[in-house]
């Protein structure tokens, strides 16, 4: 009998839903990393956010033969020494469209209207009216083009932006109205007027928005930050907000997560933080469950080429 090992605050849901479907399946169910314990050895199926898992999780389950990621990223396994190189695993990519061209918007109109700011001013009561800047009219530049940056492409080009995508692999996509190659990074970002990190933490994305990408911003450009937190330099960030050589940033992503509470971005006046929510919805289940099901089943049948979103390494 295949048993299933759950982390997640909803893992009632998860399994609620599979049981329906498959009533042979056994679950092992905790909410949270902290509190997985006893004997994984007969654990064959992982399904979590990648954040929750521990080495000793991958350890402990000799017999794992498959992860279903509940996120689109998977770098947090891959980064685990215990993995197998037989386990397979596969992602949630598909289902985040809708929810992070939203808090893209958000994080663009947030720190563009200085939302922090107003906030302020509402607790004091005090009113004092400030020009704000159109997105019509500007140029969006998104660092990653696949199926999230597209949806923010659209969305952002339904608003009258001129939108570039940056890309190791160039080719014309919907929303985009030019793409240019990852080595021209620097040109593309000193034609922003917002920057929109969206890049995975793949090993040539380390650390490659860098001083020489902040440095070429234009002083009234604006960066976004939604994709990981391993892909910036963050000194160099530091840096250009601090010295004001830049307009302003929105960060829902870090190196260390949570932020640290003495991390001088949380003071800074020009930076409006978000705890990492692109994808945490109210309507995730809703997404995310019709992918785990069809998974299941075909790796139940034994269809294992056949499930989706199949991560390559």
């Amino acid at each position: 009998m295949t048993k299933v090992l759950i982390v997640d605050v909803h893992a009632e849901m998860y399994r609620d839903a599979l049981r329906e479907k498959f009533p042979a399946l056994q679950f092992a169910l905790f909410h949270r990393a902290a509190e997985v314990a006893g004997d994984l050895s007969d654990i064959e199926i992982m399904i979590m956010f990648g954040i929750e898992i521990r080495d000793f999780m991958l350890a402990g389950a000799p017999r794992l033969q498959w992860i279903q990621s509940l996120a689109t990223g998977v770098d947090h396994f891959l980064r685990c020494p215990s993995l197998k190189p037989d386990v397979l695993i596969t992602s949630g990519r598909g289902i985040h469209g809708a929810p992070m061209r939203e808090q893209v918007l958000y994080m663009m109109m947030g720190v563009s209207r200085d939302v922090v700011r107003a906030v302020g001013d509402q607790k004091r009561h005090f009113w004092e009216r400030r020009l704000w800047s159109t997105l019509h009219g500007k140029t969006a530049v998104i660092a990653g083009t696949g199926i999230v940056g597209t949806a923010i492409a659209e969305l952002l080009k339904a608003l009258g932006m001129h939108v570039i995508g940056v890309s190791r692999t160039p080719r014309p996509a919907a929303g985009f109205d030019e793409m240019i190659a990852t080595d021209r990074l620097i040109d593309a970002a000193a034609r922003a007027d917002y920057l929109i990190n969206m890049l995975p933490a793949s090993t040539d994305n380390l650390g490659i928005f860098d001083a020489k990408a902040f440095g070429a911003m234009k002083p009234s450009a604006y960066y976004i930050s939604a994709g990981r937190g391993q892909t910036v330099d963050e000194t160099a960030l530091l840096t250009v907000l601090s010295e004001r050589r830049i307009a302003g940033a929105a960060l829902e992503v870090f190196q260390t997560e949570p932020l640290p509470p003495e991390s001088p971005f949380w003071d800074l006046p020009n930076v409006f933080i978000l705890p990492h929510i692109g994808g945490y919805v109210v309507e995730y289940e809703d997404f995310i469950m019709p992918l785990v099901v069809d998974n299941m089943r075909l790796f139940l049948a034994g269809r294992r080429r056949d499930m989706q979103n199949i991560v390559a390494r």
